[in-house]
């Protein structure tokens, strides 16, 4: 079975924000982080079900994974696609308006 990953022009707009924001402080720091979503992503693709329901929603297919300080969210579109839908700052409450 083929499964793709598509980015949300959300999810690329945090994921500038993060890399922006981390390389301000080290280019260790920018690496290590966007690593561990990288690596997050990875097993989202292969386990896409492993994910907790994201609370705020309570649709079965919006999933998210805590990643340091962030919240991986994603949509379980088909047995053959995934969505992130965005890379949310877990220090801030998720509000239905994030949802675009």
């Amino acid at each position: 079975m083929v499964r793709v990953i598509v980015w949300t022009k959300q999810a690329d707009d945090d994921m500038e924000q993060i890399v922006d924001y981390w390389s301000s402080i080290s280019e260790n720091s920018v690496r290590l982080q966007t690593q561990r979503i990288f690596e997050k992503i990875d097993l989202i693709f292969m386990f896409p079900q492993n994910g907790r329901v994201v609370p705020e929603m309570g649709h079965p297919n919006i999933r998210e994974h805590i990643v340091g300080h962030y919240r991986l969210v994603y949509y379980i579109a088909s047995e053959q696609r995934i969505d992130i839908l965005m890379v949310h700052n877990a220090a801030r409450p998720l509000e239905m308006n994030d949802f675009n």
